[in-house]
């Protein structure tokens, strides 16, 4: 009885032991990322379109009207199946941020100084906080994962972001990078929002600007 009851345990080690083993790729359905298409292990390969938002708030109520009738009429000839999904993430704010720091350095004016030191802080708070979101939304389209596939979803790709054109939104198709971005979204942990630039990790570093009274400059 012992015997077995060894056996089972040693079993059950192994077992762990192996799933302890198993990469992240292995665990989700994913066989390669290349270029503009993912490829998964059951033969099939996904495109990504990112979809910039409108806001039809703006819109008057005849131009809003005139826009989904639009839309229904481009989209009406698609009959294979898609996807739709959106995400929420802090909005990108490193490209402001980086022309006040560059502007704060060729200004000389004390009050001009101050406003643009106030305005970092202001913009940084909204970094660090996560106060203001943008909304991101992307459509997902697959194909067997053949030659004849790859082709297709490619037409099929070029197709969508036409058709979107046609209603004035911008579409366009997600190449490798943004595909490893999203796929670390889902299916790391370790990634609690969707960030812009390099996918290797890194540690943000936030810089503050404040008077000097000794120089009377800033630092």
């Amino acid at each position: 009885m012992l015997s077995f009851i060894t056996k089972d345990r040693a079993s059950q080690e192994e077992l762990e032991h192996k799933a302890r083993l198993q990469t992240a790729n292995e665990f989700i359905n994913v066989k390669d990322v290349r270029n503009s298409l993912l490829y998964t292990k059951d033969g099939y390969l996904f495109a990504y379109l990112k979809i910039n938002p409108i806001s039809l708030e703006l819109l008057s109520p005849r131009e809003k009207d005139k826009k989904i009738r639009n839309f229904a009429a481009e989209f009406s000839s698609e009959k294979k199946p898609l996807k739709f999904f959106s995400i929420s993430r802090p909005v990108d704010i490193s490209g402001m941020s980086a022309w006040l720091s560059a502007l704060l350095q060729e200004v000389t004016d004390p009050v001009r100084k101050e406003l643009i030191i106030e305005e970092i802080k202001e913009i940084s708070s909204f970094a660090i906080t996560g106060e203001v979101i943008e909304r991101q939304f992307y459509l997902v389209l697959w194909e067997p994962a053949t030659e004849d596939g790859e082709k297709e979803i490619y037409r099929r790709a070029n197709e969508l972001e036409n058709k979107f054109t046609s209603c004035e939104i911008t579409a366009e198709m997600c190449g490798q990078e943004t595909i490893i971005q999203l796929l670390n979204l889902f299916a790391n942990p370790n990634y609690a929002h969707l960030e812009d630039g390099d996918v290797t990790p890194s540690v943000p570093i936030l810089k503050t600007y404040g008077h000097d009274r000794h120089r009377g400059g800033v630092r």
